[in-house]
């Protein structure tokens, strides 16, 4: 079974926002000092790991304890939160949030605006997740990850180095994510029509999607769950496909034969953000945990341990160039359209359907 924070994310969706209230159990609470806050996070490993190297180094460094909450997720997710919050009773502290719900709880005046003047390590931030100028501060980068081109360096020689692979002469070969959520909307935007500008309209959106179509003689699995896929390139019922790069790199040090390739077009970059519902009484807490987990000592620790690519330039940190080059690269990526989402989600499930089963 995968231990990664998206298959247990899915897990966890099936808790309801209540379950997460104060009243619910909590993974742990490191110390007991005056000061304390919750943080949720994605669910399984990512929490843990968290659990077991952030949130006592912060401790440590603040005083400040911290309960690790997994939260759920899907829209319920957020529309729970939201009516906590209106109560009064958010069920966290600091919540790590996918970008789109960044922009669909700011939609409901969700998240607290941040006092970005206090926070000394925000200059750190890469510049395209600095905050925005002039801009009310109410989200700060908290990772990044990758989806990229994995491969069977047994079933395919030369290994592939562009997302052109997919297109290519491969019949019923690889794997690729379906429906609104799939980044392989970015890659043929990116690929064949020169960036997510396309995706901004209905008609960019068809025309994107007329181009997936082209790949469907070559996609043996069309996966809705990481797992599946996962399972699939253990026992070598797909070459490769688009797939997580952290996942990749956990099934390569287990000794499955594939590998995480970054694409000369670019991997697709996403990045999830650290939020304070409104409601939270928990300011300077708050405040200074998102402010540490933008240093330089929780960048590496959250890139050792929990796999994700640093917000910062990584040579302000201790990684070496190999534990850098396992979960981020140097190259420009494809960064995820998540305003696009935020606007044409339902259209673009609808339309991906429909050209699924026509």
């Amino acid at each position: 079974m995968s231990f990664t924070r998206r298959r247990w994310l899915r897990a966890a969706g099936a808790t309801t926002m209540a379950a997460l209230l104060p009243a619910a159990p909590v993974r742990r609470a490191f110390g007991a000092p005056a000061r304390s806050l919750k943080v949720s996070t994605f669910g399984g490993y990512f929490e843990r790991m968290f659990a077991e190297h952030v949130y006592p180094a912060f401790t440590k460094a603040t005083g400040i304890s911290v309960q690790s909450i997994e939260q759920p997720s899907g829209a319920q997710f957020l529309l729970q939160l939201a009516a906590a919050n209106q109560a009064g009773k958010p069920p966290m502290d600091v919540g790590c949030i996918i970008e789109v719900d960044v922009l669909r709880g700011r939609s409901v005046n969700l998240w607290r605006t941040l006092d970005g003047s206090k926070m000394l390590n925000l200059p750190r931030l890469l510049p395209n997740l600095a905050p925005e100028a002039n801009a009310p501060l109410d989200h700060v980068a908290a990772m990044s990850w990758y989806m990229t081109l994995v491969v069977n360096p047994d079933e395919i020689s030369p290994l592939p180095d562009s997302w052109t692979a997919l297109w290519d002469r491969h019949p019923n070969a690889w794997g690729v994510q379906p429906g609104s959520e799939s980044v392989i909307f970015e890659i043929a935007a990116n690929v064949y029509f020169g960036g997510n500008d396309i995706l901004t309209t209905k008609a960019g959106i068809d025309k994107v999607i007329a181009k997936i179509s082209e790949i469907k003689p070559n996609v043996k699995l069309w996966w809705q769950d990481e797992g599946t896929m996962q399972t699939a390139l253990i026992n070598d019922e797909v070459i490769g496909g688009q797939y997580f790069n952290d996942t990749a790199q956990t099934m390569i040090r287990n000794g499955t034969a594939v590998r995480s390739i970054f694409p000369k077009e670019g991997a697709v970059q996403s990045t999830n953000y650290w939020c304070q519902p409104t409601a939270s009484t928990k300011l300077v807490e708050a405040r200074e945990f998102i402010d540490y987990c933008t240093s330089p000592e929780a960048q590496q620790f959250i890139a050792r341990f929990v796999g994700s690519a640093p917000v910062i330039d990584w040579h302000q940190t201790n990684l070496t160039a190999q534990e850098f080059a396992q979960v981020s690269s140097t190259a420009k990526p494809i960064y995820a359209a998540s305003q696009v989402r935020y606007r044409f989600t339902d259209y673009m499930e609808q339309q991906f359907t429909k050209m699924l089963t026509g």
